[in-house]
């Protein structure tokens, strides 16, 4: 399962309230913090507040999204690495 761009772009403006991308059944996707127990087996990737608090409220421009998608990627495919590289 890959993260992509617009994975990140959907979690960053969507109207679900305290959203969270999480990848279930090999799909990307945005659930609300409060009905995420109904989703079980889904790994929890990040939310939307993780991402505000390390890059600010800006416009990511593609090549962010893409690096931000890549890293997330390869963290839930070998979750002992070390904490993705978010842009600056």
């Amino acid at each position: 399962m890959a993260i992509t761009g617009r994975d990140i772009e959907r979690l960053l403006y969507t109207d679900t309230p305290d959203p969270i991308l999480v990848v279930h059944n090999e799909v990307a996707e945005i659930v609300a913090a409060a009905e995420l127990g109904g989703h079980t087996g889904a790994v929890v990737v990040c939310s939307r507040s993780e991402i505000l608090r390390h890059v600010g409220e800006r416009d990511l421009s593609e090549g962010e999204l893409t690096a931000m998608a890549a890293a997330l990627t390869a963290a839930i495919r070998d979750p002992a690495q070390q904490q993705p590289l978010w842009p600056a």
